[in-house]
């Protein structure tokens, strides 16, 4: 794998982010309008890339590499819930931020980023693997990713929002186009040309403006707080270096498939996902330590990214 060409994508999307930073410091946008954006790049912007990745692919000899990536998404959720255990039982949080810290690390950001960085680094092939953890990702939030939230604010005295319709919540925009360019893909469903190249024209603002909006939440934070937490720093080490480098080398021995094996890695290195601020604050836990972790991990994966890269 060719370091300097990934290392030269991670700077064009930090360059994003830094654009993103500087149009909230000269206050160009407001919380209202980074909520809207925010709202039109999840619910529309990246379901359109998703779909459009695996129009015109011929699913003829890939059916059988998708069988295989499934079981490499089912075994990164397993690796994920026991790093989160395992990294508890070593470093000894607080007993308020033990659950925080495991959901941190379950729910990396396998979408926001996780498309624009690996569709980046392996091209528009990689979509139709990306879209299966999205599909274990909402499964596994809603259910226990929510039971977790609420037994960490429990366990800091809070009053618990207790979510009726959590699977309904699981219907959305993402799991729907996720499912729907599962069955593009299989069943080789064509789109008509103006519906192609609508998905391409759309499709092809998600990246540029989800990188804006995660300079812009980092701009956002007390960045001098977060520093200044050393905790969050040994656990982004973790998950982002010695987590995916130990995945490297515990494979490297077996024949598998490198794109698969690749996005496999890839999602592991990925920094913590925002809508762990979301479901904390919801249920009633603490979101401060989600958001640290979020900022911290988000600009340390400019640099951790390429260095996994290289074990490649």
């Amino acid at each position: 794998m060719n370091v300097e060409v990934i290392f030269a994508q991670m700077l064009m999307l930090f360059a994003m982010m830094l654009t993103g930073y500087w149009i909230w410091k000269k206050e160009w946008f407001d919380e209202a309008a980074y909520q809207k954006l925010s709202k039109i790049v999840v619910n529309i912007l990246n379901p359109i890339l998703v779909i459009y990745g695996v129009v015109g692919k011929d699913s003829g000899g890939d059916a059988e590499l998708v069988l295989w990536n499934l079981g490499f998404v089912a075994l990164f959720y397993v690796i994920l819930i026991l790093t989160g255990l395992v990294y508890v039982w070593v470093f000894r949080p607080a007993e308020s931020e033990r659950r925080l810290y495991r959901l941190m690390t379950i729910f990396p950001n396998v979408g926001f980023m996780g498309i624009p960085v690996i569709s980046a680094v392996f091209g528009e092939e990689s979509m139709i693997y990306i879209v299966l953890y999205m599909l274990g990702y909402n499964l596994i939030l809603y259910t226990y990713g929510l039971a977790l939230a609420r037994k960490a604010a429990e366990d800091a005295g809070s009053v618990v929002s207790r979510e009726q319709n959590q699977w309904k919540r699981m219907i959305n925009p993402g799991t729907i186009s996720s499912v729907a360019a599962v069955i593009i893909f299989l069943f080789g469903i064509p789109l008509p040309a103006p519906a192609v190249n609508f998905c391409d024209y759309m499709g092809n603002a998600t990246i540029p403006l989800s990188m804006l909006l995660i300079g812009m939440s980092i701009a956002k934070a007390d960045l001098k707080k977060i520093f200044s937490n050393g905790k969050i720093y040994a656990y982004t080490a973790v998950k982002m270096l010695l987590l995916p480098i130990l995945m490297i080398v515990l494979f490297r021995p077996f024949s598998v498939e490198p794109v698969i094996f690749g996005v496999f890695i890839l999602q592991l290195a990925m920094p913590v996902g925002s809508i762990v601020t979301l479901v904390a604050k919801e249920s009633g836990a603490d979101e401060t330590l989600c958001t640290n972790g979020i900022v911290l991990s988000t600009l340390a994966s400019i640099v951790t990214i390429p260095l996994v890269c290289m074990f490649l």
